[in-house]
């Protein structure tokens, strides 16, 4: 399960390949990361940082509600990142596949 919380600067995470990101290594390779309002994408943990997205392009990305605050905002985006992916429909080829397959099975003699 992927956990999205506000940047604050205020605490420590670890980087995918296990580098610290302190909030100064942070500050560094996200110059407007304390400038405009920022989200991590972590573990259940919140100890690793998969990902530091803006929020207000991510508002946008998952078309969440521009009237929601940043803490509903990011609770509706960790719901998005958190729903699973739909099955996918069966391709035309597909279906006309399982229909002649349920025609054979359906002519074979009985015994």
């Amino acid at each position: 399960m992927k956990k999205v919380e506000k940047y604050t600067g205020n605490k420590t995470y670890m980087f995918p390949n296990g580098e610290l990101a302190t909030p100064e290594r942070m500050l560094q390779q996200f110059p407007a990361i304390l400038t405009f309002t920022h989200m991590i994408e972590t573990d259940e943990a919140g100890q690793v940082a998969f990902a530091v997205q803006n929020l207000s392009a991510m508002r946008g990305v998952y078309g969440i509600d521009p009237a929601l605050t940043e803490d509903e905002a990011i609770s509706a985006i960790e719901v998005v990142l958190n729903t699973p992916e739909p099955e996918p429909e069966p391709s035309p080829e597909e279906r006309i596949a399982a229909a002649m397959e349920y025609q054979n099975l359906m002519n074979m003699p009985t015994v």
